[in-house]
């Protein structure tokens, strides 16, 4: 069951790419699917010429190498982890960690400080002893089964809510040590170390000289330089998927699919591309209500930021990986001003009401699926705090 949800989450993944042809002049497409970690299937699709990939027997393993050592290391459920031992020792002593976890973490914390509202970080990786409670690893709502579950008790919430609070992570540079300062803290990296994950798997494939690829790690999408078909370079084309759109719906018609399954498209090279939002991981009651999986660290309980999701295109995936998030928890007028206010950035916002906004380095760039007006949507244009 469990490797059935990961097949799932791929097929949801928030970034639709389009593909080159099989074959085009000397030019080959090689697919490959990694070893599952951190609880997806990283996908690699390099493009190259026949002579240069037919000599790369081995790149499944090296790749699947690089983002099995990074799980062993961030993934918080692994006893031997860097990030396991750290939560162990929360209260007790610092821990030493490698430079890739100091790295990651500083780069967490200062995504943190600029998502603070009245002295509170909305993006804050402390969450974790929060996110234990709701269980959304074993209580994933599923559409084959409609399968209904219980959310945790105020009471238990409230237990919790205390140890989150990334002000209490204390990193030594110099020492190269982590300490979380309060007995049962925890940390978790995942809303951040795919994206590095991605940096590194195009970090890789750059020093032994491939520089067209498509790279997937959870939904964290970076293309590398040119798409080429038709004996020419074209920058690839990136489709960003509509919220609840997908073949698994009870009402699903191949064709209204087909014609709304994305909100629009963007053409760009060497960009990563990462999405935050509601319809991927939550929760379902008897009640029908939903409870997605981004917590608030104010109540607890989910984000109640009026979005249903942010897409960040930017250069670094780890950054886009912890600025979709933030943006998401802070809402459309902070969350836009954040992304703005960053160089290189630029951002998808579709609010509850089903209103599509972008981000002023898109305009002119994003083409708009005008087929969505049939489910609701609204596309409203580059985003300014006085309204469309």
């Amino acid at each position: 069951m469990k490797r059935y949800f990961l097949i799932l989450l791929l097929g949801l993944s928030a970034i639709l790419l389009s593909g080159c042809n099989k074959k085009t002049d000397d030019y080959l497409v090689k697919t490959m699917y990694l070893d599952a970690a951190f609880s997806i299937t990283p996908s690699v699709r390099v493009v190259g010429l026949a002579s240069d990939l037919l000599k790369l027997e081995s790149l499944r393993d090296e790749l699947s190498a690089i983002t099995n050592d990074l799980d062993d290391v961030f993934n918080p459920a692994k006893t031997d982890s860097a990030i396991a031992a750290i939560n162990a020792q929360a209260g007790i002593a610092p821990v030493v960690v490698s430079d890739e976890v100091l790295l990651v973490i500083e780069e967490a914390l200062a995504v943190s400080i600029q998502s603070q509202v009245e002295g509170v970080a909305l993006y804050d990786v402390s969450i974790l002893p929060v996110w234990e409670k709701w269980l959304f690893n074993l209580k994933y709502y599923s559409l084959f089964n409609d399968n209904r579950e219980t959310i945790p008790t105020s009471q238990t919430i409230e237990e919790a809510l205390p140890l989150v609070d990334y002000e209490k992570i204390i990193v030594n540079s110099e020492d190269k040590t982590v300490f979380l300062m309060e007995v049962g803290m925890k940390i978790d990296l995942g809303s951040i170390v795919k994206g590095y994950a991605c940096d590194q798997l195009k970090t890789y494939l750059l020093s032994i000289g491939l520089t067209r690829a498509i790279i997937d790690v959870g939904g964290n999408i970076m293309t590398m330089g040119y798409n080429f078909y038709n004996g020419d370079n074209h920058e690839w084309p990136i489709k960003i998927q509509t919220p609840y759109v997908n073949i698994y719906q009870s009402n699903y018609n191949e064709t209204l699919y087909n014609e709304t399954k994305f909100i629009g498209t963007y053409y760009d090279s060497d960009i990563t591309v990462v999405s935050s939002g509601v319809y991927e991981r939550y929760i379902k009651t008897e009640e029908g209500m939903d409870y997605h999986h981004i917590l608030d660290p104010r109540t607890g309980y989910p984000m109640q930021s009026g979005l249903i999701s942010v897409t960040i295109l930017t250069q670094i995936s780890m950054i886009a990986d912890a600025y979709s998030t933030a943006s998401f928890s802070l809402g459309l007028s902070a969350g836009m001003r954040l992304v703005e206010e960053q160089p290189n950035m630029q951002a998808v916002f579709i609010t509850d009401q089903k209103e599509i906004y972008i981000s002023s380095g898109l305009e002119g760039r994003f083409v708009f699926n005008d087929q969505i007006t049939s489910l609701g949507y609204t596309y409203k244009g580059v985003y300014n705090e006085t309204g469309n």
